[in-house]
């Protein structure tokens, strides 16, 4: 298995070499998310400022996370015939411009949700350990699959938090208020598609003494997956009817649904990059049908 999403062949510029290595697709595969819980938690568009620092402070911190994530793992990439090409094992980016950009990347998130409002800048650190801390926390349970979904469903927290905390006033409240069934099913989904990315290393991992469900649970990984999808669909369903957000919502939890299937489907027949990245396609469905949903209810 060959397919590494992180990985950048040697011939290409300093530019791809960095794009590759923070995976930037990704980050905008996460907004949509993000999105919907600032429009789902106000029932209302948010104002454009708004998202425009929820897109800096989810760009800013997705970076730091990476890039810490590639600096941890660093040795254990270069064990890692799937994972040998990326930049921070090959050598095209150093150690040292890797923890320049942690730090620069940090900071600017940290200032990023200063401005957003006060709940979300109190709540930032929580945030920002939560990411930082995962690549260290697989060292220890396969729980550390659940702690990265974890930083996905933390893309709708946050953003519902952006939006909430311009009309309430208490914390109590904005905890009240928050899109919980869709914080939620974004979690069940995103262990999904973490776990397209485990299995086809759950050998070389176990030996490693590095930990996963693909590793804990050996060839019932995949079906565990499914069950995780399945019940991410499940609370969007749920989410679509509590909210009361109509038909474009259950219509985009459909087509979300269905393309995880065959994301599985994929991953059944051993094709894991693209389940990884039908598995993420997935999400920008839901999460732009559920803010149409709200737009036009």
């Amino acid at each position: 298995m060959q397919w590494d999403p992180g990985g950048a062949t040697e011939s290409k510029s300093k530019l791809y070499i960095y794009l590759r290595f923070l995976r930037i697709e990704q980050t905008f595969f996460s907004l949509p998310m993000a999105y919907m819980g600032a429009f789902v938690a106000i029932k209302k568009i948010p104002p454009i400022y708004i998202l425009f620092l929820i897109f800096l402070s989810l760009f800013f911190l997705r970076i730091a996370g990476m890039t810490n994530d590639n600096l941890a793992d660093r040795d254990i990439d270069a064990k890692n015939p799937r994972t040998r090409t990326r930049p921070l094992v090959t050598g095209k980016i150093t150690v040292k411009e890797a923890k320049l950009l942690i730090i620069i990347s940090l900071i600017a998130f940290f200032i990023s949700a200063f401005f957003v409002n006060f709940y979300a800048f109190i709540l930032s650190p929580l945030v920002a350990l939560v990411v930082m801390t995962y690549p260290y926390m697989k060292r220890y349970t396969a729980f550390a699959n659940y702690q990265i979904a974890t930083v996905q469903g933390l893309a709708v927290f946050s953003g519902a938090v952006a939006s909430l905390g311009l009309f309430v006033t208490s914390f109590s409240q904005l905890i009240l208020e928050i899109p919980w069934l869709f914080v939620i099913a974004t979690i069940f989904w995103a262990v999904g598609f973490d776990l397209y990315n485990h299995i086809p290393d759950a050998e070389f991992d176990k030996k490693m003494g590095l930990h996963s469900f693909a590793v804990l649970l050996g060839n019932k990984a995949l079906p565990f997956a499914g069950i995780n999808q399945i019940l991410s669909v499940a609370l969007a369903f749920a989410g679509d009817y509590f909210y009361h957000l109509g038909y474009i919502a259950y219509s985009a939890t459909i087509l979300h649904g269905l393309i995880m299937a065959y994301a599985y489907y994929l991953a059944s027949r051993g094709d894991f990059g693209r389940a990884f990245y039908y598995n993420i396609y997935s999400s920008v469905v839901l999460g732009i049908g559920v803010i149409l949903a709200v737009v036009f209810s």
